[in-house]
């Protein structure tokens, strides 16, 4: 079976909201990966409408339709009828000129479908041979029981759901040629049609189709209002809001079964508990995974109205059909020429045989996240399982890592911080806005604390004496790498001064730097004296220079004058040699 929603890894921010929220726990963290397990997910789509970073996301079949439609297909929707709901419309049939905009053949109305199975379900209730009736128009509840109560199959009555229902029904009316689109509010119909191939082609939800219309510009609402292709019953339109079967006084007309109509996760799974354990008898189980039923699935758009305001314009598009056409289901059968149609199908034990650990394995899990007795197991969620226990069974299972248990992490990051403070050669000072110490390192008290007085609640000017402290709280601002001396110390220290906001404390770091900056200073003074001697030979040197020079001028102007007077004496000689 092919994955209907798509993890986007880079979008994802590990705040595991999604696994929270998933109801079997079927999305993996490991080892910075995540997926989807899909012998575990129901497709229920809560994972994708709780992750705030839209990290998940249904793979859309628009793009195909869309194909269908530029090869010149012949394409009929059956659309649920809580789309008059879903959209605001002024006129609720506007929703057919819209869609025959796009190129649609023909639009009917899922309730069709739902007339069909109702009459069914009238048979199978009529007939009283069970002990309970689990009705199955909600596909997510049914892949809930066939995953995780298998054991349940036996109570859920063997017909498709309306949506097949009604595929089957055009199939068979347009010709087995015809492609078929179903449009609802329901993630989880993708892999019913998938699964039970041949009466549905492809499925695209409200939210998909609002965007789709938004992105070419244009409203729902300004399309021609155009009459479906086939009527349906208002028993049939009635279908999304639940509760829908034959009943009188909480009871099925002239039957042995109590009506019991269940929506949410946590309703669903609670009421197959009690029918497992046999504290529930004699009922007819009517089971929707969404809270509010399908009026409130999880794939209707977001930015029109809300759960309470979608039942009251439900409510009233049923009861306006009540009013204008009067058909009950045999009749529409008759009309629409639905006899030998095959509504039934069967349900499959599909549970993961996975090898399950015995508690001293999962003990030895959970010591290495750090939970060694009852106490260390804070159950908090952090990590998306409702345990302790199941978060160290997942890990065991490789559908998780110890390392996304955030106290494990944190208790981790704190224990490496505090190793690190008490072992660092540097003193560490925690006071107050008033500059009382909270709390000091060892290195401290060794630096200013010889005496090992209970330095906590102290003051800091009895041991470190400087106008810094005042400042940093005062300004409010940290101070880094500042060097003071503490004069009756005699010692130099490079201080960091963090200013804590929310506590309005002081973090103080305080590294002892005295020899470094005596090895300045005697550096300094080297440097000085060497400087001085240099000079000091510098000028003797270029006193002697001087001195040689004016010799050597003196010698020079004396041979000179030597050599003048021999070339002019040889210059005057006149005699011969």
């Amino acid at each position: 079976m092919m994955k209907f929603i798509e993890f986007d890894q880079e979008k994802c921010d590990n705040c595991y909201k999604c696994l929270r929220t998933c109801p079997t726990k079927a999305i993996s963290f490991s080892k910075d990966k995540r997926h989807i397990i899909d012998n575990l997910c129901i497709k229920c789509g809560l994972c994708q409408q709780s992750c705030p970073q839209e990290a998940l996301s249904i793979k859309s079949q628009v793009g195909f339709l869309q194909n269908l439609l530029n090869e010149g297909e012949k394409v009929v929707v059956s659309i649920a009828p809580s789309f008059v709901c879903a959209f605001i419309l002024d006129e609720p049939n506007s929703i057919v000129g819209a869609l025959k905009s796009l190129g649609i053949f023909a639009v009917e109305e899922t309730a069709i479908g739902a007339g069909m199975v109702a009459e069914k379900y009238d048979e199978f209730i009529d007939q009283g041979e069970y002990n309970n009736l689990i009705t199955s128009c909600c596909p997510s509840a049914m892949y809930l029981i066939e995953q995780h109560y298998p054991d349940l199959i036996a109570s859920v009555i063997p017909l498709v759901s309306p949506m097949i229902a009604h595929g089957k029904s055009i199939k068979k009316r347009y010709g087995e040629d015809v492609k078929v689109f179903f449009i609802g509010p329901c993630l989880a119909k993708m892999a019913e049609a998938e699964e039970l191939s041949g009466a549905i082609d492809g499925v695209l939800t409200f939210d998909e189709i609002d965007r789709l219309f938004k992105n070419m510009g244009k409203r729902l609402g300004d399309f021609e209002s155009l009459d479906f292709d086939n009527d349906s019953t208002s028993r049939g339109k009635a279908f999304p809001l639940g509760g829908s079967l034959k009943r009188k006084n909480n009871s099925l007309v002239d039957s042995k079964y109590k009506m019991v109509h269940v929506d949410g996760i946590e309703g669903c799974k609670q009421v197959l508990e009690e029918i497992r354990t046999g504290t529930l008898n004699n009922c007819c189980i009517e089971l929707n995974i969404c809270d509010g039923s399908c009026i409130n699935g999880l794939d209707m758009p977001k930015d029109y109205l809300g759960r309470f305001a979608r039942e009251m314009y439900m409510r009233a598009y049923v009861e306006k059909t009540g009013q204008t056409k009067i058909m009950n289901e045999k009749e529409a059968r008759l009309e629409l020429n639905q006899e030998g149609i095959n509504l039934e199908r069967t349900f499959k034990n599909k549970q993961i045989l996975q090898y399950e650990p015995d508690a001293k394995m999962v003990s030895q899990t959970m010591a290495k996240m750090g939970k060694y007795s009852a106490e260390d197991e804070l159950n908090c969620g952090a990590c998306g399982y409702k345990t302790c226990y199941d978060k160290a069974k997942a890990v065991y299972l490789g559908y998780s890592d110890i390392e996304t248990c955030l106290p494990h992490l944190r208790a981790k990051a704190e224990s490496m911080q505090n190793t690190m403070i008490e072992n660092s050669p540097n003193g560490v000072l925690l006071a107050d806005d008033e500059l009382f110490i909270k709390e000091v390192n060892p290195s401290f008290t060794w630096m200013f604390n010889n005496d090992n007085l209970p330095i906590e609640g102290l003051p800091i000017k009895l041991f470190l004496n400087h106008p810094i402290f005042d400042e940093v709280v005062v300004k409010k601002k940290s101070v880094h790498n500042k060097k003071i001396y503490v004069e009756d110390m005699q010692k130099y220290f490079l201080a960091n001064v963090v200013y804590l906001y929310e506590q309005n404390w002081i973090l103080v770091f305080l590294t002892d730097i005295t020899i470094e900056e005596k090895r300045k200073e005697a550096f300094k003074q080297v440097k000085e004296e060497t400087l001085s001697k240099t000079k000091e030979v510098i000028d003797k040197q270029m006193r002697v220079a001087q001195e040689i020079a004016s010799l050597l001028g003196e010698t020079t102007e004396q041979t000179k004058m030597i050599l003048k007077s021999l070339y002019e004496m040889v210059m005057n000689y006149r005699g011969d040699f």
